[in-house]
């Protein structure tokens, strides 16, 4: 009894959160009529500028309009919550929205608008109606307003959802495009330029150089740097036609537009640009770019040719000139056409650094980073500094190097060959 007398309490003291029927009635009679004004006034006031593409069709938002009344039927009859299914429904203009690239603050500001219509139609409708009161009128509100609630929150929800689908179909289809263009894997320039139209990144005619870039952390390259290297070039202004994809986590590769070999100073320039900006961001961890750059070769095809000479220049640059920034395939491509013949490098290598190479010689690791910096600086003033050594200490070193070597180091052609027989010693 005494269980049945607190139930019965509760019963009582439990508000009545369901509408009159013949309210609801009066209401699904004027369901589709209320349903075009909404549409009309969700066309008219919501604003549709350039930054939110142009609003979907009127028949779409029409549907949309209904699906909130039914929804806000069904829940107010059945004094229930929304069922995902039909948030589902309502939601759908969400979906058309995140498909087509636009942003979602337009449907949210659509629904805001109905929601308010859809108000004003239940006042007027309702106005000197026997069964309104204001506990009608306040139940009808939690439900007006609670439905918006959930509306926006689902839409929210499904735009997100799709648009990440959105995103990533195509940025599947931009990374295959990509690939296609890095490795030659495609039959016809013109098909080729239409997927690129359809995924809004047109390709250049003329052609273009390939860089490759890593980000270094102190000796060794980052483990997510091609992430990083996509955020530093987001951040940059980058010329129209500019291509850039993250090919593995540690790598960017960076098409740029070309016209001639004189391009590829800009895509040097740019990776400059890319250093400076690392290097701001990254703090105390010091990191900094290394990047290859091709050479220009005309066309979509050559594409594959630079992007491969890129390759070989960062590569070769890695061993060179450890803390460097840009390295040109140009500039590398003496010691590459050496390095192919391993055996008659090795030969040039011996003959030209003699003693250097044995282990027996006196302080040779020191006379190798002396005449390395001495090559590199050209005076002995500068070789000093770079090596942090008094100027006699860098004579004393150069005399030693003419004893041991049998050459003067000041003569052109000695130079050339005492450079490249370094350089090939650290690719060998």
């Amino acid at each position: 009894m005494a269980r049945l007398a607190t139930a019965s309490k509760k019963a009582a003291q439990k508000p009545n959160t369901r509408l009159p029927d013949s309210l609801i009635a009066d209401l699904e009679k004027r369901r589709a009529g209320l349903a075009r004004h909404m549409a009309r006034a969700v066309v008219t006031v919501v604003r549709w500028d350039d930054s939110t593409g142009v609003p979907p069709q009127q028949e779409a938002i029409a549907k949309t309009c209904e699906a909130g009344l039914d929804l806000f039927l069904a829940t107010a009859r059945e004094a229930r919550p929304a069922a995902p299914e039909e948030l589902r429904r309502v939601a759908q203009l969400g979906i058309l929205q995140a498909r087509s690239s636009q942003s979602v603050e337009p449907i949210l500001a659509a629904y805001r608008i109905a929601a308010r219509v859809a108000w004003d139609a239940i006042l007027r409708a309702w106005r000197g109606h026997p069964e309104v009161t204001p506990e009608a009128l306040m139940i009808t509100a939690n439900y007006v307003f609670a439905a918006l609630d959930q509306v926006a929150a689902e839409v929210t929800k499904t735009y997100l959802h799709a648009r990440e689908q959105h995103m990533q179909r195509g940025t599947r289809a931009r990374a295959r495009l990509f690939h296609a263009l890095i490795s030659d894997n495609f039959d016809s320039e013109l098909e080729l330029q239409k997927q690129a139209l359809t995924l809004n990144m047109p390709l250049g005619a003329v052609g273009y150089v390939a860089t490759v870039c890593t980000l270094m952390i102190g000796p060794r390259e980052g483990a997510r740097g091609g992430d990083s290297l996509a955020e530093v070039v987001t951040a940059l202004e980058l010329p129209r036609g500019v291509i850039s994809h993250t090919t593995d986590p540690t790598t960017l590769v960076i098409l740029w537009p070309a016209d001639s070999a004189k391009s590829v100073d800009g895509a040097a320039d740019f990776v400059m640009q890319m250093n400076a900006e690392a290097i701001s961001r990254s703090g105390k961890s010091r990191a900094h770019v290394r990047a290859g750059i091709g050479g220009y070769h005309s066309g979509l095809r050559g594409i594959s040719r630079s992007y491969l000479e890129a390759q070989q220049a960062v590569e070769a640059g890695r061993k060179l000139h450890p803390e460097g920034v840009v390295h040109r395939h140009d500039e590398v491509i003496p010691f590459l056409l050496m390095v192919q013949n391993p055996a008659l490098a090795e030969r040039f290598v011996r003959e030209t650094l003699g003693v250097l190479l044995d282990p027996a010689t006196r302080n040779r690791e020191q006379l190798m980073e002396t005449l390395e910096a001495h090559l590199a600086r050209g005076s002995v003033k500068d070789s000093a500094a770079e090596l942090k050594l008094h100027r006699h200490t860098v004579l004393y070193r150069l005399d030693r190097l003419r004893q041991l070597l049998g050459r003067n180091l000041d003569e052109p052609a000695t130079r050339l060959r005492l450079q490249l027989a370094i350089g090939l010693r650290k690719l060998l």
